[in-house]
């Protein structure tokens, strides 16, 4: 897997968004954005501007230098806003994802790196979906004790 394949994927999942849901997001066909992840095909300069628009460091993104994330600007967009929450959620936990990143980083093939970081998005949707199940089940009970 070529190393813009690996940062694209990357990204997204920093995103916490599936192939489809990126896809929508950045306006590409999800299977040019497998294409991509599979490193079939690298991005044009239409594809790059299109995922430069979900809020990634460009400079990351093409050859890994400096941070995923940009630094903040001036003008804030309805992206740059997700950038802004991803870069303060980076802050406060900057540790953790050093340690999440060299753990992907450090395994034994692309593989491995891609069933680390399923196993880390899988438990954290887990979490959410448990999240969500939590407040249904407190708004039934308020509704309950109303009636």
């Amino acid at each position: 897997m070529s190393d813009i394949a690996k940062r694209i994927k990357a990204w997204r999942h920093a995103l916490g968004l599936t192939q489809e849901e990126f896809a929508r997001r950045s306006g590409i066909p999800k299977r040019t954005i497998v294409g991509y992840e599979n490193a079939e095909r690298d991005p044009g300069s239409a594809a790059l501007a299109a995922i430069a628009k979900t809020g990634v460091n460009m400079t990351w993104l093409l050859t890994g230098e400096g941070e995923m994330l940009p630094a903040k600007s001036e003008k804030t967009t309805e992206n740059q806003q997700d950038s802004a929450s991803l870069d303060a959620l980076a802050g406060r936990h900057a540790r953790r994802w050093s340690k999440l990143i060299e753990l992907v980083e450090s395994a034994p093939s692309p593989e491995e790196a891609e069933a680390i970081l399923d196993e880390l998005f899988a438990r954290a949707r887990q979490q959410a979906e448990l999240a969500e199940l939590r407040q249904a089940v407190r708004e039934l009970t308020a509704k309950q004790k109303r009636a």
